[in-house]
């Protein structure tokens, strides 16, 4: 196995109050971090990674909902037991694909498994701070060079973040072979944000006591307690601080999501994009 150390965008980001681009980008985007010197030498890494969207959001679900992804093999660790989702908004193609047609979700939850071997489980640490870094998304890989036409081998890209270490960290899986070839971790890269992290970051804001604002707002808008994060659609993006941000600085090298929060059944809007979470601190910041 081939392992690349690559780095992402040199501690820059969006500014304040704004976030990852979203969709509508090309599905990769290449990111490249400033020159990295090691001895006397300046080296300039990149990696590539997708960015169909920059956030994840949590919808309540009636009572007896079905998963639709439920049929998708799970990771052969419990590092990551959630089902691989297609891209929100597309369709989900089942089976083996040919040429250069995208990852279905059967090759996409077999690429997945092969990834988690019990080295890369050991590693690292997921969201929760378990044993396996996070499973964040899937693409079709490009090609080697020399590799052409029809027949070239299908590769899945299949990417994680490991809270152990906070990096990126993507691993290259060929489908025709079952062979991971190549491991790529890079730090200072924040991709979108899954719905576990989304999840776990809104619950982190709910236990702290900067979330009594929130709270008060909801209950003056619905009427009632907020007693369970199922009663809020919570849209859950990556944070990357400005140069002039003040209280939330380590987010972008730490892995930070702000909220947009809204009443189910397309009701008000409730403002609490000035706090952040800090996923990698596990700690609730207000920005200043």
């Amino acid at each position: 196995m081939e392992t690349e150390k690559e780095a992402g965008p040199a501690g820059g980001g969006p500014p304040r109050g704004r976030r990852t681009p979203g969709a509508g980008l090309p599905a990769r985007t290449l990111l490249a971090r400033g020159s990295a010197v090691v001895g006397a030498v300046g080296v300039i890494f990149a990696i590539a990674i997708p960015l169909g969207a920059n956030s994840s959001t949590l919808v309540p679900t009636p009572a007896g909902s079905a998963d639709v992804d439920a049929a998708a093999p799970s990771a052969a660790s419990g590092a990551a037991g959630a089902s691989v989702e297609a891209v929100p908004g597309t369709p989900a193609p089942r089976g083996a694909g040919t040429g250069r047609d995208p990852v279905t979700i059967d090759e996409a939850a077999t690429a997945r498994q092969l990834a988690l071997d019990p080295a890369f489980v050991a590693a690292g640490r997921d969201v929760s701070g378990e044993p396996g870094p996070e499973y964040l998304s899937f693409e079709l890989e490009d090609p080697l060079p020399g590799e052409a036409g029809k027949d070239a081998p299908r590769r899945a890209a299949v990417y994680f973040y490991n809270y152990a270490d906070d990096t990126l960290v993507k691993r290259v899986v060929n489908l025709t072979t079952g062979q991971v070839e190549r491991t790529a971790a890079a730090p200072g890269m924040q991709p979108p944000a899954s719905p576990t992290e989304t999840a776990t970051a809104f619950a982190l804001f709910l236990a702290a006591p900067e979330s009594a604002e929130f709270k008060e707002g909801f209950r003056k808008l619905a009427g009632a307690e907020l007693t369970s994060p199922d009663q809020v659609v919570t849209n859950g993006m990556t944070y990357v601080a400005g140069p002039a941000d003040v209280g939330a600085e380590e987010c972008g090298e730490h892995r930070c999501l702000q909220f947009i929060t809204q009443l189910p059944d397309d009701g008000p809007f409730i403002d609490i994009t000035g706090y952040v979470v800090d996923l990698s601190t596990k700690t609730v910041a207000q920005l200043k």
